[in-house]
């Protein structure tokens, strides 16, 4: 059996948070956790760098690599840290003769960009779980990659593509991810809004998403599907014993989209015993009140919804399946049964003027928040919005713009506007709603530990820095 050495991660939190790099999500390769699970049950020993928490330099890889001698090499690269994935796989294969193996989400829709460099090996293209098993084995007994679904290769100088590979559709069959081989659990955690307990642990308990929203490249496709609920709380309980994990985040972008999974899921959670705060995002128009009633008492106390716009034509032209009426009767709703609201916006969208953008604050101003966080829309691979961006203002294709929160440079910019403008309207935004008295009073009433303190602490600091 093979020795398989995995990297995650190739940037720095100051790249890709900038000036509010200490108040950014640091989370765990789940993907790669995952792939690793499924690697260390066909037999084979995995070793895991994840450099996205514990910076380490090429050269220090170089020596790890040279000291563990591992057979392959697996990259996860995203797109904002492509050009240093790029760069530590010249610098491996410059060093040592060992098969490089990419995947990630940049390989799901940006697979040309690294075509275009002669250091990887092979790219696995979709769900990695089964192409990766399949292709060690394949390269252990001499077998024929070619007949491994999912993948792309290099024959001499050609790049060969196999057959794709179609979903995994019980997605029960995963082994939990091998949280086991993270050095320090402490080290990952949401943005300080995001938490309330430490330590904090992401679940990823379903894939894909059915919704058409134009700015989103939707990597696991149009097709929904989930942990059974008995999974999901199979997987909580052990996390909790294992690791001491005090709370969750279901960070998918649809967890509530089954109501009866969910039910099942919080009724787990509670014949559990488990004392257990968690949150979710999802999306707005497919809750109710007894659902949310049940969620709490399950320990929800937090949603993180995308809102997106405050005008409906905005929001019917991103292909949104909400209204401004319908988004705020239910934040109304969720606050009413005592669960915070975080809320999402964009600001630039490709109709965007300067008076939609403040309907926008507005209107999150007008809403009963926890908090409103607003990003600048930026131009993701495989979105629609990439494709048809040209058409309604100017564009950088640069993929170092591509980062979750940026203050130099952007991708688009709506007609009629300047970045500048961007930029000083989303400072205009967080001013305006966090600089009130209400907001002000609802985090000192919310203080009730050290690390409340802590966390409100941190985003004091960057909020500081968003001002000036």
């Amino acid at each position: 059996m093979a020795k398989i050495l995995l990297i995650s991660g190739a940037v720095s939190g100051k790249k890709r948070y900038g000036k509010l790099e200490k108040i950014g999500a640091y989370l765990p390769p789940y993907g790669l956790l995952s792939i690793a699970a499924v690697l260390e049950g066909a037999g084979h020993r995995v070793m895991l760098i994840d450099r996205e928490v514990s910076p380490i330099s090429n050269q220090e890889i170089l020596a790890y690599v040279r000291q563990n001698k591992p057979e392959v090499v697996g990259l996860s690269i995203f797109t904002i840290g492509s050009e240093e994935s790029i760069a530590l796989a010249r610098e491996i294969k410059g060093s040592y003769p060992i098969p490089i193996v990419a995947g990630g989400p940049h390989v799901f829709v940006g697979f040309d960009d690294l075509k275009r460099h002669p250091y990887f090996d092979y790219l696995v293209v979709g769900e990695g779980e089964e192409t990766v098993v399949e292709l060690l084995a394949a390269l252990e007994n001499g077998g024929q990659v070619h007949e491994v679904p999912g993948l792309i290769f290099r024959q001499g100088e050609e790049w060969q593509h196999t057959p794709g590979r179609p979903q995994i559709k019980d997605l029960d069959k995963l082994p939990f991810p091998a949280f086991h081989l993270l050095d320090r659990m402490d080290l990952y955690h949401p943005s300080p809004f995001g938490y309330r307990a430490l330590p904090h642990l992401p679940l990823v308990t379903s894939r894909g998403c059915p919704f058409q929203c134009i700015f989103c490249s939707r990597l696991w496709g149009n097709k929904w599907r989930a942990n059974s609920a008995s999974y999901v709380v199979d997987l909580v309980k052990y996390v909790v014993e294992r690791f001491g994990i005090k709370e969750i985040w279901f960070a998918e972008d649809t967890f509530t989209i089954n109501r009866q999974r969910v039910v099942d899921i919080c009724e787990g959670l509670l014949s559990s015993g488990l004392k257990l705060r968690w949150s979710c995002m999802t999306n707005i128009h497919i809750l109710d009140r007894e659902l949310i009633r049940l969620m709490k008492k399950a320990g929800c106390w937090q949603l993180q919804l995308g809102l997106e716009a405050g005008n409906d034509e905005v929001l019917k032209f991103i292909r949104k399946p909400i209204n401004t009426k319908l988004i705020r009767e239910k934040v109304n709703m969720i606050h009413s049964e005592g669960i915070k609201v975080r809320g999402y916006f964009i600001l630039g969208h490709l109709i965007d003027t300067r008076e939609t953008i403040q309907q926008t604050i507005d209107f999150a101003r007008s809403l009963p928040l926890y908090t409103a966080e607003f990003h600048i829309l930026h131009l993701a691979l495989g979105s629609k919005c990439r494709e048809i961006a040209h058409k309604y203002g100017q564009v950088n294709y640069d993929l170092t713009l591509l980062t979750g929160y940026t203050h130099s440079g952007l991708s688009f910019v709506p007609r009629g506007m300047t970045a500048e403008e961007l930029f000083d309207l989303r400072r205009q935004g967080h001013n305006r709603f966090f600089l009130r008295p209400q907001v002000m009073f609802q985090y000192l009433r919310d203080v009730r530990s050290w690390t409340d303190i802590k966390r409100y602490f941190l985003m004091g600091q960057a909020f500081l820095k968003t001002i000036f």
